[in-house]
């Protein structure tokens, strides 16, 4: 293992194989500092007024999440470390769109990274499934029941529990403005 040393351009010159852990510069401690304006977390060496210019910008206090997915994130439980464990399998069992590149840019000495160019779209796609094809993204929220939805997410995403996504469902359909609206548009007669 090779003690890395040289810090110039190394943000742009990404080496895997380079031990950042080891050298001292890269250490940045805990976050023990709070913004005595607006309460923010902050690491020691990062820069005053970096969240909240010293008191000028005020945004509003976030909500607490409502209790469903509060236990799914402070909780202890088997159920609570699998699914931080797959929380970004849960977050895609709900996207409504989806969004794809029919282009992938490799530069040597980075990361691989996403690049866009001009407009970004979501693909919405038809409200309905096609014929012989699975439902998926805002098609599921147009599918029978919530069992049925939860049972057809968890088709798309192996590795997800129905019960889970039954419970997340739930706060979705209590909480979320547009799923409330998507799911009002289904009750109109045309």
């Amino acid at each position: 293992m090779r003690t890395w040393r040289i810090l110039e351009n190394a943000a742009f010159n990404y080496d895997p194989s380079a031990d950042y852990i080891s050298d001292p510069s890269c250490i940045i401690g805990p976050i023990s500092v709070t913004c005595e304006h607006c309460e923010a977390k902050k690491w020691i060496g990062e820069a005053p007024g970096m969240c909240c210019n010293g008191g000028k910008v005020q945004l509003p206090r976030l909500m607490d999440p409502p209790e469903s997915l509060r236990t799914l994130l402070i909780g202890d439980s088997a159920e609570v470390k699998h699914f931080l464990n797959n929380i970004r399998r849960y977050n895609s069992c709900f996207q409504m769109t989806s969004f794809s590149t029919t282009k992938e840019i490799r530069e040597s000495g980075y990361m691989p990274t996403f690049k866009v160019q001009g407009q970004i779209y979501h693909r919405i796609g038809s409200l309905y499934s096609l014929a012989n094809a699975e439902p998926k993204f805002l098609q599921i929220y147009f599918v029978g029941d919530s069992a049925e939805q939860a049972e057809q997410r968890c088709k798309n995403l192996p590795q997800t529990r129905q019960d889970i996504v039954l419970q997340l469902q739930g706060m979705q359909d209590h909480h979320n403005c547009y799923v409330q609206s998507f799911k009002s548009a289904l009750n109109l007669k045309w």
